[in-house]
């Protein structure tokens, strides 16, 4: 739209702003929240990196673990069975001993899933303070 002096109610609106200062608010502001909008990308990134090594490292430990308990068990099984003078007693013995460790485990699931719960949470809480 245009005036009679061949003024554009775009230029009225840029002059009006320059002599406001507002242009240069409008682009700190735009400035800043590029900015903000970028530092929240990189900690994104840094938080997904670090969740995922946290990850990593508790499989490894997971990994380490088990194999550890797997051939204990296999070790203690065979020394049961020298002991017993047999060749199947020890692995009968160690069985029966998990056996009743998923037992325990299966009767007091609730409870044990709201104990791993808890500690999620609080170590939620701790990572964000």
């Amino acid at each position: 739209m245009q005036d009679e002096g061949g003024i554009t109610m775009e230029k009225i609106r840029d002059k009006i702003l320059k002599f406001l200062h507002l242009d240069e608010i409008i682009n700190n502001l735009s400035g800043y929240v590029e900015a903000r909008v970028g530092l929240i990308k990189v900690e994104i990134r840094e938080e997904v990196a670090d969740i995922l090594s946290r990850g990593l490292m508790i499989m490894i430990f997971f990994l380490v673990g088990f194999m550890f308990f797997l051939f204990l068990s296999f070790g203690l099984a065979n020394y049961l069975n020298t002991q017993l003078e047999s060749k199947s007693a020890g692995y009968m013995i160690i069985a029966l001993f998990f056996g009743i460790l998923l037992s325990f485990l299966l009767l007091f699931r609730k409870s044990f899933f709201k104990m791993l719960g808890k500690q999620f949470m609080d170590l939620i809480k701790h990572r964000q303070h």
